[in-house]
């Protein structure tokens, strides 16, 4: 299946759209918004390994770019 990824300017606003619901203090909004940005290969693999399969399943985050660059049964290895 192929999936087609969050494009910079897409990531751009979702962040600036975060930052101003920070500004108006509705900070658990503006993490759950964050967590639509996909999670970095990299990042998704550090957070694996030093937090634990079930903290990346359980946490919301967008794990699309991880499973494209690592197959999608990275987290079950």
């Amino acid at each position: 299946m192929l999936q087609v990824q969050m494009s910079l300017e897409e990531k751009l606003k979702i962040g600036v759209q975060a930052v101003e619901l920070r500004k108006q203090g509705k900070h658990e909004e503006a993490e759950t918004l964050m967590r639509q940005i996909p999670l970095a290969p990299y990042l998704a693999k550090a957070a694996k390994e030093t937090f634990g399969v079930d903290v990346l399943r359980q946490g919301g985050w967008d794990l699309s770019e991880a499973n494209e660059e690592y197959g999608p049964n990275w987290l079950g290895k």
